[in-house]
């Protein structure tokens, strides 16, 4: 798989390099969920100043709340300024949110605190369309998934962090230490390109050539890929206007978005934040004498390691298939989590322990391991493809803010389901969800292994059908050309016989390689011209241009 990745290095490392700074995003929203697992434990232990419970609740679940409103802020900055300097910008606040948290146990005020998190959460929400977003359209299209997938790595990643460092240093500490990530951030992106899509939008055609020159290597040939682009912006600017609130209600609008809200949903109804925010004690259910802080570092490597290796496959067998096999895999965790928790139930807790205490921990690792295959990664990979380039900005951040809405309506429902569906009628609820995702991922997730964003579009509206071809013949003609892309396994023999009402009749000559299209009223000769793409230097595909 990684020689099929680095098939062309000199192509493919730029886009690498443009991907591992972006998804720093991710890993400093990660940051700021797992902050609170060692951190809050240590502040009420450690505090020296005046702070109740409730104030601990809210600092807790604060991030999930703020972040929602983060995330639909950032639409504005991302459109007008752009994926880089929205990520660049992003960062300050990153920093001061952790700096005055730190500086909190000198200052001695919870205020200082409540503001620090306040503005952490913000910045967790609108870090993560942006991010995402960047990623998608800096990639070419055969090694975007795998690309797009460093972003859930990087977010385990900046959950494990905080807890291996939080197990051996104060809370306050660790926010001292976690401001240097943020900075990390803003230099890394201060070198990087703007997305040639973005330029492209807003009229800078030569700095987005040489955006795409950078990106794809200096020695590729970014011409075929650059006038797709810009071909495709000028489809867009024909209907240039205001988005008014009714496009959102297009099918080619509505239906991606529908889908996209879907598997955002189904990923936080397995159950994950409730996963993590019961690992000690399923630790414990399990008899295990492991430290609580050591059992969320091992859940965090667990994690960490399959999420990783699962990017490898998102190209090689597509989103769909890591979606259904994680979501199987999981569902059957669930099951056997609850399965054990009934057991509990009717046999005594000692028994139960005696007879299935493997139980609870095979079924958390395993659960972990399927989630992060497919779940962890695949939904924010299509949150960055799924949308029409032209409303992308605005979709990927209302996306992100209802995932970040599911999850903090499962972390606050969970104890409540606990008690009134007990233990493991909560399990098996979280299972009878996933197993309902299967069902939504089977019938109406498209694929997008391979294609181009572009092509990704064309699926979703009315002209084309599901692969993205048109449902008629269509050519567009002016007074000085006629161009029509055709598949290359068409190119050895094209017949095309229509009727005789002004439809189009092709006829390849084999011998010199040329087309002859015949309306009723004149015939056209043009030559077939293979189109290159600036990844894998022809995409088999050839174009028609008068002779």
């Amino acid at each position: 798989m990684l020689k099929h990745v680095m098939k062309n290095p000199h192509k493919v490392l730029p886009q690498l390099l443009a991907a591992a700074i972006g998804s720093w995003g991710f890993f400093c929203t990660g940051l700021v969920r797992g902050w609170s697992s060692p951190g809050i434990p240590s502040l009420n232990a450690t505090k020296n100043f005046e702070i109740e419970s409730s104030d601990v609740a809210w600092i807790a679940s604060m991030p999930p709340l703020c972040a929602l409103v983060g995330a639909l802020l950032v639409s504005y900055p991302m459109q007008h300024f752009g994926r880089r300097r929205t990520l660049i910008g992003l960062s300050i606040p990153f920093f001061i949110g952790f700096l005055l948290m730190g500086l909190t146990y000198f200052g001695r005020h919870k205020a200082m605190l409540y503001v620090g998190r306040l503005m952490t959460g913000l910045v967790n929400g609108a870090l993560t369309p942006s991010s995402q977003i960047y990623i998608s359209e800096c990639s070419s299209p055969r090694i975007r998934g795998v690309l797009s997938s460093l972003t859930a790595s990087a977010l385990a990643l900046g959950i494990l962090t905080p807890y291996i460092i939080g197990a051996f240093v104060d809370w306050w500490v660790l926010a001292l230490i976690l401001i240097v990530f943020p900075v990390l951030l803003f230099t890394g992106m201060i070198f990087m390109p703007e997305t040639p899509i973005w330029l492209m939008a807003h009229k800078h055609e030569d700095e987005a050539r040489r955006a795409l020159q950078r990106l794809r290597g200096k020695r590729t040939d970014v011409d075929a890929e650059f006038l797709r682009i810009k071909e495709n912006q000028e489809k867009s600017d024909k209907k240039k206007h205001k988005i008014q609130p009714r496009e959102l209600l297009k099918g080619s609008v509505l239906k991606p978005l529908s889908i996209s809200l879907g598997i955002m949903f189904f990923q936080q109804s397995t159950g994950i934040n409730a996963m993590v925010f019961y690992t000690v004690n399923i630790f414990k259910s399990a008899g295990s004498s492991i430290d609580g802080r050591y059992a969320t570092i091992i859940v965090g490597v667990v994690q960490l390691i399959a999420t990783a290796f699962s990017g490898f496959f998102v190209d090689r067998y597509g989103r769909r298939i890591l979606l259904l096999g994680s979501a199987v895999i999981v569902s059957c965790s669930l099951a056997a989590m609850g399965s054990f928790f009934y057991m509990q139930e009717q046999w005594g807790a000692a028994l139960a322990t005696e007879k299935l205490g493997w139980l609870p921990l095979l079924s958390l690792v395993v659960f972990f391991i399927a989630y992060s295959g497919g779940y962890a990664n695949v939904p924010f990979i299509l949150m960055g493809e799924l949308f029409p380039a032209r409303y992308r900005s605005i979709l990927g951040p209302l996306s992100s803010s209802f995932n970040l809405c599911c999850t903090f309506i499962v972390v606050r429902s969970f104890p409540v389901m606990q008690v009134t569906m007990t233990k493991y009628g909560a399990f098996w609820f979280f299972m009878c969800c996933t197993l309902v995702g299967i069902a939504f991922v089977y019938f109406l997730l498209p694929e997008t292994k391979g294609k181009t964003l572009e092509d990704i579009e064309k699926i979703f509206s009315a002209k084309y059908d599901a692969t993205g071809t048109l449902k008629t013949t269509e050519a567009q003609t002016d007074e000085n050309s006629l161009e029509v892309k055709v598949p290359a396994a068409l190119s050895g023999d094209i017949e095309m016989n229509k009727s005789n009402d002004g439809a189009l009749r092709q006829h390849k000559t084999k011998k010199n390689g040329n087309v002859a299209l015949d309306n009723g009223n004149q015939i056209t000769t043009l030559a077939l011209t293979p189109i290159a793409d600036s990844e894998d230097e022809e995409d088999g595909s050839l174009v028609m241009a008068p002779l």
